[in-house]
């Protein structure tokens, strides 16, 4: 597929991060049908063998790219942007993977254009902007999606801090780097450098944010010993004794079987309306 075309730094860049699996193709068929339009640039990330390319359309602001399965999320995008210093062609930023599924708006809200809606977060003091939030082992933005700008980015991508930040934990050492600067080589370094990147973020005076209701009942700071640090959310019945609604984070963790009914029904009826991105966000130049 031929590259961008259109070269306009006030224009989103969103990249997402493809790996063959059965939930991650019906995840990406979604993502194709209702979350694409033309007021972005959109990069379709694929690690590993899939014939999934297939299935992207062919536009001017699309462009596929083909890797090995290697470095996991945070490191292919680190890669991906740092290559002939892309990142510094655009001002904002959305990141996300293919284990998620939306965008998802209720019919008072469907004229939204969900990447406004994340970037619109992102302000003078914060800039992380996730769905959720997660307090083991220490308070961080989970990494599915994340929004982020020009400087918030480039604190993710300066490999010089890339360690100031880092604490022994379960999942690597206070010597491991953190950000998208390195190729992660196992999952629990990946996992590690998830769970340091809103310290790194903090670190250079910013704050992050999160979708969920029950994050902004308290303050970013505050929310989980308010709450008694609460585990990872995103699995059945975990989210204060219900589940997250992907009303509530517009994209949902589909890969962990948090109310299977609710997730086929929900995509169901959103796969039926006649609404897309292109008509919410708009088509562009």
């Amino acid at each position: 597929m031929s590259p961008v075309a259109i070269k306009d730094e006030k224009r989103p860049l969103v990249l997402y991060i493809y790996a063959e699996s059965d939930n991650a193709r019906a995840n990406l068929e979604f993502f194709i049908k209702k979350a694409l339009h033309g007021a972005a640039d959109f990069f379709f990330i694929f690690n590993g063998e899939t014939n999934a390319t297939e299935l992207i359309p062919y536009e001017p602001n699309i462009k596929i790219i083909q890797r090995e399965n290697r470095c996991f999320d945070l490191g292919t995008i680190g890669e991906v942007l740092l290559k002939d210093d892309l990142w510094r062609k655009y001002k904002q930023f959305i990141t996300l993977n293919a284990s998620i599924r939306g965008p998802f708006f209720p019919i008072y809200s469907s004229t939204s254009c969900w990447t406004d809606v994340f970037l619109d977060r992102v302000t003078e003091h914060v800039k992380l902007v996730g769905t959720t939030f997660n307090c083991e082992p220490r308070p961080h933005v989970q990494s599915m999606l994340l929004a982020t700008d020009d400087i918030g980015m480039s604190i993710l991508l300066d490999p010089t801090i890339a360690s100031s930040v880092s604490i022994d934990d379960y999942w690597g050492t206070k010597d491991d780097p953190v950000g998208f600067t390195p190729c992660y080589e196992t999952l629990k370094k990946a996992v590690h450098s998830e769970i340091g990147t809103t310290e790194l973020i903090r670190s250079q005076g910013y704050e992050v944010d999160s979708f969920l209701t029950a994050f902004h009942a308290a303050t970013p700071v505050t929310y989980c010993e308010v709450n008694g640090y609460p585990n990872d959310i995103l699995y059945d019945k975990k989210y204060y004794g219900a589940n997250v609604h992907p009303y509530e984070t517009v994209f949902i963790k589909a890969n962990r079987d948090i109310d299977p009914t609710l997730l086929e029904d929900i995509t169901k009826w959103h796969l039926s309306q006649n609404t897309t991105s292109w008509d919410s966000c708009g088509r562009g130049p």
